[in-house]
């Protein structure tokens, strides 16, 4: 494996244990449009998936038609829900936030997630490290999400544009199959980890920090 000088972090599941409340928010607008489904099926299929993904199988899995319209209403809605109730349910866990913000120092950081920007940004800047991230790439900036490529290499090139780094050198922190599959198809290294609670520690073991 080459020197790592970059890494990227997705943001659900890795930063914060976000998906609890995504399901919850999800649950209330789909249900009322008569599509309920239990958190083992979201985790089961849906975790790494995008939005946009998860109501089409939805709408095939309940035999109703997918209109685009229909879900950016649908997306709309759940976003309110998200952004209003993450606060003091989900943060990033102080000793991650710690090594985030001062403790690799050596390496050019980003995060790259199939979340809106509006879902992650915000959660970034109060702890400080929205300051501290060379890129952050969201649902937004690219047009593939994961599982394709398109996320992490974006990424690469945003940071290849102060620092020369090659897909080889960039070690990707994920905790999902899609995910994991995204990192992998652009050449990177990864790391797959189960929640927050142990990422500082199992990325201080990898890099030796």
């Amino acid at each position: 494996m080459n020197p790592i000088r970059a890494i990227f972090f997705d943001f659900d599941g890795v930063l914060v244990d976000s998906e609890p409340l995504h399901f919850e928010c999800w649950l209330e607008v789909l249900a009322g449009e008569g599509m309920p489904f239990t958190y083992e099926h979201y985790a089961r299929h849906f975790i790494g998936v995008s939005n946009r993904a998860m109501v089409e199988m939805l709408c095939r899995d309940f035999g109703r038609p997918f209109h685009r319209k229909s879900f950016e209403a649908s997306y709309a809605r759940k976003k309110l829900l998200y952004n209003d109730r993450f606060p003091g349910r989900c943060g990033v866990p102080a000793e991650l936030t710690g090594l985030l913000v001062t403790g690799l120092s050596y390496y050019l950081l980003g995060v790259v997630s199939s979340s809106a920007r509006s879902e992650v940004e915000p959660h970034l800047v109060e702890p400080g490290i929205r300051q501290r991230l060379d890129v952050l790439v969201c649902a937004e900036d690219v047009e593939k999400l994961k599982p394709a490529p398109d996320p992490y290499l974006r990424a690469l090139e945003l940071v290849s544009r102060t620092q020369r780094v090659s897909a080889t050198q960039c070690l990707v922190i994920e905790d999902s199959g899609p995910g994991e599959e995204s990192a992998r198809a652009a050449g990177m290294e990864v790391l797959r980890v189960s929640g927050p609670a142990e990422v500082a520690a199992r990325v201080r073991g990898i890099l030796n920090v």
